[in-house]
């Protein structure tokens, strides 16, 4: 009890600044990876990880966090984020006529602790504010290749007005936009207008809208989402998806749609991570199991560029283990069409958050 309240005293007469709130968090995975091929060349063993970790601290409304990470996919060469300096003469100097070369002021690192999110929250009157480098979330729970990237000298502001949310999204290359999202009656609505920026559309850079709606009718939870662009409809974009539950059985449905080819899905979703394909239709079901949770998906996949349908089939068991950790087994067989290899994978994950 005295130690307390001598701790107590102690932290009562530092400054605000010394006693800030600063938090750390973050999250690891390590994975085995089997891919057995109908092309024997095509057969990989591969252990690879993904770590990072979080610090955040703040004053008052005010925040600044920080993302770094570490990451193998493939290889064995170490990632520990090594520099290397080459001489030269960026630094030259000159005693009597004598020019010795200095230390290029070049440093090229290789890969290694990457710097993800940097940036800074705070709040002026009802106005949040968010300014730094950071990653753009989509809108739907499954996004497109265009819906999630990360830059920096990114602004966003939102406010709320009768019930609304409008933010205003911008950053330093081109292009903003404004949103405008809310509910009604429980269901979800969001409306974007984003600009590309100066000069015309293109098909590579075109303004649009992103349009999503999403709520819970009669116990059946569903989304749909359209992304428009103005230059053609060959770039437009939709999603839908649709889930209930029965018993102890949770069913779920979704779909993706792309008008051209170069419009490719990378679902985040229901269905996992897919290879990058223009349109999908699947059905899944997910369950609780002597202690684990299990899922089961089938997808059907379709090329634009070359008119191929490919079916995937997926299986994920995922059990929380005493030591905090989470393990997930997952096979996914994918039958492609024309002369593409089939292939199976075994993933073996072993993953934990702090």
């Amino acid at each position: 009890m005295k130690k307390q309240l001598l701790i107590a005293a102690v932290a009562a007469t530092m400054g605000t600044a010394a006693i800030a709130d600063i938090s750390l968090t973050g999250a690891s995975k390590v994975n085995y990876t089997n891919v057995d091929s109908t092309t024997d060349t095509s057969d990989t063993n591969t252990f690879k990880h993904d770590m990072d970790f979080t610090l955040k601290g703040s004053n008052g409304d005010t925040g600044v966090v920080m993302t770094f990470s570490n990451s193998v996919t493939s290889g064995n060469s170490v990632n520990d984020g090594a520099t290397a300096v080459t001489a030269g003469t960026d630094q030259a100097h000159t005693n009597g006529s004598t020019t010795t070369a200095g230390v290029a002021t070049i440093v090229t690192p290789t890969t290694g602790l990457t710097v993800e999110d940097v940036y800074m929250t705070s709040s002026i009157g009802s106005v949040n504010v968010k300014i730094g480098q950071y990653q753009s979330t989509s809108d739907s729970n499954i996004s497109d290749a265009t819906g999630s990237t990360r830059k920096a000298g990114r602004f966003t502001a939102d406010t709320t007005i009768g019930g609304v949310k409008v933010t205003f999204v911008d950053q330093n290359a081109s292009g903003e936009a404004l949103i405008f999202s809310g509910e009604v009656n429980g269901v979800k609505l969001s409306h974007k207008i984003a600009n590309r920026g100066a000069g015309a559309n293109t098909a590579a850079s075109s303004d649009y809208t992103d349009t999503s709606i999403s709520g819970t009718f009669g116990g059946v939870t569903a989304m749909y989402r359209d992304k428009d662009f103005d230059f053609a409809t060959a770039n437009d974009l939709s999603t839908w998806q649709v889930s209930t539950d029965v018993n102890n059985l949770h069913i779920f449905a979704a779909g993706a749609k792309s008008d051209s080819a170069s419009g490719t899905f990378n679902s985040e979703g229901v269905f996992g991570a897919l290879s990058g394909t223009n349109n999908y239709t699947g059905v899944g079901v997910k369950t609780a199991m002597a202690g684990n949770t299990v899922k089961v998906v089938a997808l059907s996949m379709n090329d634009i560029s070359t008119g191929a349908d490919d079916d995937l089939m997926k299986v994920v068991i995922t059990r929380p283990l005493a030591s905090g950790a989470t393990f997930e087994a997952t096979y996914t067989d994918v039958d492609y069409a024309g002369a593409t290899a089939d292939k199976t994978t075994i993933d073996l994950e072993l993953a934990v958050k702090f």
